[in-house]
């Protein structure tokens, strides 16, 4: 298996598969890839509460924030750095079913189309990137985004309770709004990560086989594999904030207004114009870059340490 594919669709909580036992390669990639995460996850939640709580922030006649540093400010002033990090066992229980829902999913779409050559074509390596990225959001990212979405804006808010658990969070949506207040924004949670997964994947593809220069036997070294995160999440970013907008505005208290993805759309556009959609962008850029950049780098070196384990065993 391509090791830059192995990296980007690394994860399984829902393994999509029709075989009885995992492969040693499936258990290392969920082992590696569920630790990978949660490391990435901790060192950037703060950049994805303010990003959240920035898309959050619109159409308000006296928006709460002057822009991400002040958002920054208030919430440190108010909650001190722990207040960045408030939803983060949430998060990170996301990350885990993320991760293991699209490595799984990557297996059973490679399984499916790879041919007799065991090398996949660009145009089937796109539809495994998008096909485990709507595996993703439909098994595990919806349901924990919009519960994390929910939490983060109850934060500092007077007209919502106070936030608890994930457990007892999720027992609110659902006695509040039932299984549709779990699963609001799913078209806009599908769309954008299965654009994000695809951009991704094909840009960090294309990087490492222009740096081997059709020489497969050549290492590709750390740096290198950071700055191909860095490359490919930056124009995932902007190519897909739009979507990431429209999913956190679904996810919501106030998602429940929205009539549906288009609904959505118009709303956004019609009270905020084009800058609507790309709020939470530096945060959002920051958060990506440095996650995709470390996930490059600390995937091969725990792939490394789990060989070496799994060998001395």
């Amino acid at each position: 298996m391509d090791d830059t594919f192995e990296r980007s669709l690394t994860l399984s909580f829902y393994p999509i598969l029709t075989r009885n036992e995992f492969s040693h390669e499936m258990v290392r990639g969920m082992a590696v890839g569920g630790t990978t995460g949660c490391i990435t996850q901790c060192l950037t939640f703060p950049a994805e509460f303010v990003k959240t709580k920035m898309q959050l922030d619109g159409k308000m006649d006296a928006p709460r924030y002057q822009g991400n540093w002040d958002c920054v400010k208030q919430i440190t002033r108010k909650n001190g750095v722990y207040g960045l990090y408030k939803g983060l066992p949430i998060a990170l229980s996301g990350k885990l079913a993320a991760v293991s829902c699209r490595f799984g999913a990557a297996e059973y779409l490679k399984s499916k189309t790879v041919g007799e050559t065991g090398v996949l074509s660009t145009q089937q390596k796109v539809i495994c990137g998008f096909g485990a990225g709507i595996a993703e959001a439909v098994f595990a990212v919806t349901p924990f985004e919009t519960i994390k979405v929910k939490y983060i804006q109850a934060q500092g808010s007077e007209e919502q309770s106070k936030p608890c658990g994930i457990i007892q969070e999720t027992k609110n949506i659902l006695k509040k709004e039932g299984a549709h207040g779990i699963y609001q924004g799913v078209t806009a949670t599908v769309l954008k990560l299965g654009v994000d997964q695809m951009i991704k994947f094909v840009i960090m593809d294309l990087l490492k086989d222009f740096y081997k220069n059709r020489n497969d036997t050549k290492e590709v070294p750390l740096l290198i594999l950071a700055m191909t995160g860095v490359t490919a999440a930056s124009v995932a970013v902007f190519m897909s904030t739009p979507l990431d907008v429209v999913k956190t505005r679904m996810q919501s208290f106030q998602g429940r207004d929205f009539k549906n993805f288009v609904h959505c759309v118009k709303t956004i556009w019609k009270e905020e114009k084009l800058m609507g959609f790309y709020k939470g962008t530096l945060p959002r850029l920051s958060r990506g870059c440095v996650d995709l950049a470390l996930t490059q780098v600390l995937y091969g070196m725990l792939s490394e340490q789990y060989n070496r384990l799994s060998n001395r065993d």
